[in-house]
């Protein structure tokens, strides 16, 4: 049995964010449920030590859907004192299916680009699983520098 991570350790490349959803998720077969899992990391890499699952998500992804995570995010950033500019919303889509993506992933990955990233600002990343992988499919457009 492995453990889970501690959140102090820093999560700073995708690769490592990657991992830390394998770890935090512990990936041992098909989930009964399409589940969107929320998770902060600090401008530090540091993650909040809080995952957030919102079960049964829609095949397609809606604007409600997506405007009540940046309004999710938003509020979150409040109850850790900063601005919301300085933490990551890290997300991971897990539902049942092949390790590759299929054109609801697709979809799902273009509306958070789109709608949470471009337009309302979030520094955000999308990772897709199947209970047994994880794979990135919108990475963080950049990591902070770690001498910050």
């Amino acid at each position: 049995m492995s453990t889970r991570p501690h959140p102090t350790v820093p999560v700073t490349s995708d690769a490592e964010l990657t991992e830390r959803w394998r770890a935090l998720l512990q990936l041992d077969g098909p989930p009964s449920r399409r589940t969107l899992f929320l998770a902060w990391l600090r401008r530090d890499g540091r993650m909040v030590p809080l995952l957030m699952p919102f079960e049964d998500v829609p095949l397609e992804p809606d604007r409600a859907t997506l405007g009540n995570l940046v309004a999710l995010h938003d509020t979150f950033a409040e109850t850790e004192d900063v601005d919301p500019g300085e933490l990551h919303l890290a997300l991971l889509l897990e539902r049942r299916g092949p390790a590759g993506l299929s054109p609801d992933d697709h979809a799902w990955c273009s509306a958070v680009e789109a709608v949470v990233r471009d337009r309302a600002g979030v520094d955000c990343s999308l990772h897709v699983g199947n209970g047994r992988t994880a794979v990135p499919v919108l990475p963080r457009r950049r990591w902070p520098d770690r001498r910050v």
